[in-house]
């Protein structure tokens, strides 16, 4: 049974050149593709800067390999503060949701944990129906690791705000979302300023459980190392129907949970992901400004990538570089500000 042909780097290089990919640093391109995998960085980010020419797959004219790893680090920082961003809002949304049932039923779990408490709502697997997920919290509660081993044997109970530290995040997610109504707009109120927003009741609900979706859904993707920066959640937003927008202005891609994360009262997941993006975006695009209206278009979002420069109270010179020269403490400044003009650029980095 013949299988998928192993190939060197160097094969790899050849095959690359051989489609008409200009490789500018040939000991650096082995060096990556050595370190991280041909299929990591070029089968997964090809797509945008190739065609096919009688059945084969060619680069477009001016194409780099520099380029592809570049659009590979982009989205490889971006994917891990996705998953920083979501551990965050993990914990956030574990600890509101567990002060809700907590004050609502008890802390107790034979309380909190009572089936006639919750919607029992239909699902398409076990493990996210109520009587799954209540029985996934029960076999949590049986460990024998801390805190909920320290509560059990101390205290008799686990109140909420442990035991959720040990439960999966999609667990908590479809929890939610059994709760009842009450429950639920106690979670929005906590979540949101409905008033600053101008939605109802209902459309703070809808809101709450497209953004736990969605973010569960991103958090899946980055932490199983796929593409985030084009990545296309299967669970579809009501934005367009909960904020009233017109159906031509609805959001999507990464545009799409940015905008819900800046939703929220709880302002870092959207102020740290926002941050990571643009750090990206103005590195990729002012290297590479072909690429400002692909990323603009697969993003969702316009791009205007500022250049940014780095100088040093030592020097007259400004850099590309942050440690040209062994430079150390060196501040970024935007390259068209006044600032930037008291200073000529460094021939060795610029």
């Amino acid at each position: 049974m013949e299988g998928i042909a192993y190939t060197s780097v160097e094969q790899q290089i050849e095959k690359l050149k051989d489609q008409h990919l200009i490789i500018e640093d040939e000991n650096r391109a082995k060096m990556m593709l050595g370190l991280f995998g041909y299929s990591n960085i070029v089968k997964s980010y090809r797509e945008p800067y190739t065609f096919i020419s009688d059945g084969r797959k060619i680069y477009r004219s001016g194409i780099t390999f520099e380029q592809l790893f570049s659009l590979y680090i982009l989205d490889k920082n971006l994917r891990n503060s996705v998953i920083a961003t979501m551990i965050d809002l993990e914990e956030y949304i574990k600890a509101a949701a567990a002060d809700v049932i907590g004050q609502a039923f008890g802390t107790h779990q034979d309380q909190y944990l009572n089936f006639r408490n919750y919607s029992n709502k239909t699902k398409r697997k076990y493990q996210f129906t109520l009587a799954g997920i209540l029985e996934t919290m029960r076999n949590t509660l049986s460990t024998d690791k801390n805190p909920i081993c320290h509560y059990i044997t101390q205290y008799g109970s686990v109140p909420p705000w442990i035991l959720f530290k040990s439960v999966y995040f999609s667990t908590i997610v479809n929890f939610i979302d059994q709760f009842k109504t009450p429950q639920k707009n106690d979670m929005v109120n906590k979540l949101y300023d409905l008033e600053a927003l101008g939605l109802s009741s209902e459309a703070g609900r809808m809101l709450m459980m497209d953004t736990l979706y969605i973010c569960q859904e991103y958090r899946n993707i980055a932490a199983h190392g796929g593409r985030t920066y084009n990545y296309s959640p299967n669970y579809s937003s009501r934005i367009p129907e909960i904020m009233h927008f017109p159906a031509e202005n609805s959001i999507s891609g990464f545009g799409q949970l940015l905008f819900i994360l800046m939703l929220l009262n709880y302002k870092e997941p959207h102020r740290r992901l926002s941050n990571a993006l643009s750090k990206e975006l103005n590195r990729h695009c002012n290297a590479y400004p072909q690429d400002v209206t692909y990323l603009g278009q697969i993003l969702n979002m316009n791009i205007e990538p500022q250049k940014i420069v780095w100088v040093s109270p030592n020097s007259n010179k400004y850099h590309n570089n942050p440690h040209c020269s062994g430079m150390m403490g060196a501040k970024k400044i935007p390259f068209d500000s006044e600032d930037a003009k008291r200073y000529i650029p460094c021939k060795r980095c610029i």
